[in-house]
This record gives C-alpha cells, structure tokens and sequence, in this order.
C-alpha cells in the first residue's frame, strides 16, 4: 500500500464493476489519483461517469472491485469519523430538531449532552442557522436543510469531507448561497474536500483542481489546476482565467476520444 502523509488520499488502480441482470457493468477503469491535505477537488463529469460510485468507495460505502483507497496512511475499509458524507438528498432525522441533528453524531460517539449541544451550537451559527436551532427539519427550505447536513458532517470534525452533489436539488440563488458558504467554510477551517458535481461553473468555482472523468467506464480524462486567488466570489466567473478554465473543461466533457487504460 503506497505511503500517505496525514490527511493525504490516495486511490490506487482502483475499478468497480457491478453484476446486473443485464450483465456486467464497468462502472470505473483504472483510477489513479492523489487528494492532498486541505486540498479542494471537484470530481466533474456527465451522468453515470462513476463519480459518485468513486466518491462513495472513498468514504468506504462501497468496495472497490480492484485497487484500494488509503486515507491518512490506512487503507479504507469502510466508513469512518475522519470522513464526513454529504448527499444530495439532506437525510435528516425529521423527528429532531436542527441542533438535535448536527448533534447526532457527537451522541453516538458518547458524548454529554451539555458538551454536544456546545459543539453542535457552534456549528449551527457556523453555517448561518442561529435562531432555527429547535425547529424540525421538515419546516425548513431545502438550503437550510442542507445547511444542516453540512453542519452536522463538521460537527464530527472529519479530517475530510466528502460531498455527492450536495446543491444538485437547490434552486439557482440557492445553489449559489450554498457554494459561497461551503467556500467560506473551506477557507476558515481547512479540510481535505472532494466534492461530486455534473455543473462546470460549480466545480472551477470551489476547487484547486478539478478532475474530468470520461464517460462509463468513468477513467481520469485530465486534471485541471485551478488558479483564481485566494478570495473567490460569484463575481469571479466573469473573469477571463475562469471562462478559460470553463472552456477547456466543457470541451473535455463534450469530447468522445477514448482515455487510454495505463499498461
């Protein structure tokens, strides 16, 4: 197993297929990939590229057919605390309250609940929920429960955060609230971030680099370094560097060329 400094990612080799009634699926080919301390990276691609079945073996959900993901010199063999899950979909716990449900993980860890409710206060204020904390999730919009999944992946104080398109189902200005804050967050608290996105603007936007993934069998097309500053905004997509950037991402996602597999 290759040696990785703390809070490094390292996919090696890796491919995934799956058993259908149709036969077999080759969801991902040859992987190789290195997600270094508090580094941002986008994984972007068209639909059924495998990136969420990538993201998911990260976060040891699932398990490669071949090759390995080591997280923080230790090979991943399912989930755990140094990695916090986002999902599009806000699983919340509807019969909590906002603070109960960032709090959740904190008390399944064991701890008190004075002591969990400081933590998850914190955090809730952090993601800008100060004043909903004892409301249920269902009575929230859907930014704000998303607000409250991210709150309650941070509460756990992962090493890195994991997210599968976690503002796919925002509305646009929603959308783009959500990625400023996730942003501001990143900058405040560095973490190893790798976040799943179909959106090209959404991925240079947040990342340092992003990763364009070919169609099934998902394979690396080509990895795009990202420089717009440190102090990114919505405004930044009127730059010339980021409509750059956009072009050479779209034109790699529109183009059919075949990624050749490693020997």
């Amino acid at each position: 197993m290759p040696v990785t400094t703390e809070s490094e990612m390292v996919v090696t080799h890796l491919s995934k297929t799956f058993e259908t009634k149709r036969g077999v699926v080759h969801a991902l080919d040859s992987i190789d990939l290195t997600v270094h301390p508090q580094e941002f990276i986008s994984l972007l691609g068209t639909s059924g590229c495998g990136k969420s079945t990538l993201l998911r073996i990260m976060a040891g959900l699932e398990e490669p057919t071949a090759g390995s993901v080591s997280f923080d010199g230790q090979r991943v063999r399912g989930p755990g605390r140094d990695r916090g899950m986002v999902f599009q979909s806000y699983t919340l716990f509807p019969w909590l309250s906002v603070i109960d449900n960032i709090a959740f993980g904190l008390r399944e860890q064991g701890m008190g609940r004075k002591a969990r409710r400081e933590i998850a206060q914190q955090y809730t204020e952090l993601v800008g929920l100060q004043g909903f904390e004892h409301q249920y999730t269902t009575t929230l919009s859907g930014g704000m429960q998303q607000r409250v999944a991210l709150a309650r992946a941070l509460a756990n104080e992962p090493k890195a955060l994991l997210l599968d398109e976690p503002f796919g189902a925002l509305d646009m200005l929603t959308r783009e609230t959500m990625q400023e804050l996730l942003l501001g967050i990143w900058q405040r608290t560095p973490k190893t971030v790798v976040m799943v996105t179909h959106d090209v603007d959404e991925a240079i936007l947040l990342a340092n680099r992003v990763v364009v993934m070919s169609a099934r069998p998902g394979r690396i097309k080509e990895i795009i370094d990202i420089d717009l500053g440190p102090e990114r905004s919505s405004e930044v997509r009127l730059s010339e560097e980021f409509i750059e950037y956009k072009r050479r991402a779209t034109a790699l996602l529109r183009s059919n060329d075949p990624v050749p597999v490693p020997a």
